[in-house]
C-alpha cells in the first residue's frame, strides 16, 4: 500500500471566467455523465497566457471532483486537445514509472474507493474532500502488469457501455418508427 503523496502530485484546477472559444478546453464536472464519462459536449475554453500556461494538462493527468456528491476520476489523453481543469477538480500527476493513470482511475471510481470518498466529504451541506485527505489516501499497487490489466478491463467495460447505449438508443427509434406508421 502507498499512500497517493508517495506516487503523485495534486494540485487544484484552475478558476477563470470562460470564453465561448478560445484556444484551450476548459472541462468542467457538467461535461461529465454520471459515470465520470467525458459528454463532448463542451461550450468553454480558454486562452493560454504565462499565468495559466501552467494548468495544461498532461497526457495521464487524472481529474478528481473533490467537491459536491459526484466524486468521480478521468484520465486526461492529449487526443483531446488542450485542456486546462476548472477549480472543481483536482489535478493528479502520477509517476508513471510506478503506476498507470487509468489504474488509478479505475480504482478511483469503484464503490471501495466512493464510499471512502463519501465518508471524506460528510459532515458539510458541500462536501469536500481536503487535499490533505486526498493526499493521505492508501492505494494498493500491483505490478504494472496487472495495473495496465484492470486499465484494460475498464476500457473494454467501458466500450461495452457505449454500444449498448446505442443498441437501446437503436431499439426506441425502431420502436418510435413502428408506431408511428401505425398511427397516421
Amino acid at each position: 500500500m502507498e499512500q497517493l503523496k508517495n506516487i503523485a502530485n495534486i494540485k487544484f484546477g484552475l478558476y477563470v471566467k470562460p470564453l465561448e472559444k478560445g484556444f484551450a478546453i476548459y472541462l468542467q464536472a457538467k461535461n461529465f455523465d454520471d459515470f465520470g464519462n467525458f459528454q463532448n459536449d463542451v461550450d468553454a475554453f480558454v486562452n493560454i497566457d504565462n499565468k495559466n500556461e501552467s494548468h495544461l494538462l498532461q497526457e495521464g493527468d487524472i481529474l478528481f471532483v473533490g467537491k459536491g456528491n459526484r466524486n468521480f476520476a478521468w484520465t486526461y489523453s492529449r487526443t483531446m486537445g488542450p485542456a486546462i481543469a476548472s477549480s472543481i477538480f483536482y489535478v493528479i500527476s502520477v509517476d508513471k514509472y510506478k503506476v498507470n493513470p487509468d489504474y488509478i482511475t479505475t480504482i478511483f471510481n469503484s464503490h471501495k474507493y466512493q464510499n471512502q470518498f463519501q465518508n471524506m466529504g460528510a459532515g458539510s451541506s458541500i462536501p469536500s474532500i481536503r487535499k490533505g485527505e486526498l493526499e493521505s489516501i492508501s492505494i494498493d499497487i500491483p505490478t504494472l502488469e496487472t495495473q495496465n490489466k484492470i486499465a484494460s478491463i475498464r476500457a473494454l467495460h467501458t466500450a461495452d457501455i457505449v454500444l449498448s447505449n446505442q443498441i437501446i438508443q437503436q431499439k426506441q427509434n425502431l420502436f418510435q418508427g413502428v408506431i408511428n406508421q401505425l398511427v397516421k
